[in-house]
Parts: structure tokens; sequence; C-alpha cells
């Protein structure tokens, strides 16, 4: 099982950090592990390097691209796809959290055509990329680096 996270890197930071993403992760890597007493901190660390998404929006625009896919349930800001592969997508202000037991996750395709200042990061297996720069090689074969 993989849990990506998916950040909306603000374009400085896209500038900065497109050429050296484990910079870019290191500073996400360093959020998600911060302790409950840095949360004022963290917060202020978060709303500096990534936008917030339109929840709205997004939820819309996941639900019209799948609600007449088989396998396919919507639960407020949760997407659950049961198919071939089973995925989790949940929309947060900050991040959107992909659940799935595969290494390439069909929402990918989708939220890449979203936005191309997207930011993904497995934290338990130490994986990160942007995803605009992720091609159909990776797809076919399932292989993210």
């Amino acid at each position: 099982m993989r849990t990506y996270y998916i950040f909306n890197v603000n374009k400085y930071y896209k500038y900065m950090y497109k050429n050296n993403p484990f910079k870019m992760y290191k500073i996400f890597e360093e959020i998600y592990y911060s302790k409950d007493y840095d949360n004022i901190k963290t917060f202020r660390v978060m709303e500096e390097v990534a936008l917030p998404f339109n929840k709205i929006m997004l939820n819309e625009y996941i639900y019209y691209e799948y609600k007449l896919k088989y396998g396919y349930k919507r639960r407020d800001n949760i997407h659950i796809l049961n198919t071939d592969e089973k995925t989790t997508l949940r929309i947060n202000n900050y991040n959107i959290k992909i659940e799935t037991d595969s290494n390439y996750s069909i929402f990918f395709d989708d939220i890449k055509s979203y936005n191309t200042n997207l930011f993904v990061c497995d934290f338990e297996n130490k994986d990160y990329f942007w995803l605009s720069k992720l091609n159909s090689l990776q797809k076919e074969y399932s292989i993210v680096k």
C-alpha cells in the first residue's frame, strides 16, 4: 500500500526547486514529521511553500471525470476507485492524499492536467517527484522515481 501526498507548490518555490526535487521533498518531510509543539511554525511554513486547493472545484473536476466509471464512489472530499486498483483520494486544504495498492494511481493523470505545480511525496518510501515530469514510460511499467 502506497500513500502519496500531493502539494500545490507556489510559483516561486516551483521555480527555485524544479530541478532539485530532493530539496523540495526535504521541506515537506520536515513539515510531515514535525511535532505538535511546532504546529504554528509548521503551518506558517506550509502557507509559505504551498497554496491551498480549491476543494469545491477539484472535487467537481474529479467527480465529473469518474462518475460514470465502474467502481467509483464519492463521499464529500473522498473519492474511492475500486477497480483493478483500490485507491482512495482525499482532498484536504493543503494536500491531496492518495492511498493506493499500486505504484501508479490512475488519479495522477487527471490531477496532472488540473495543475502543473504539483509535487508528490511518499514519506514512508522516501519517494518524491514533480507530477508534471511523470512520463508515460513510468506509468506503463508502474515505476515512480
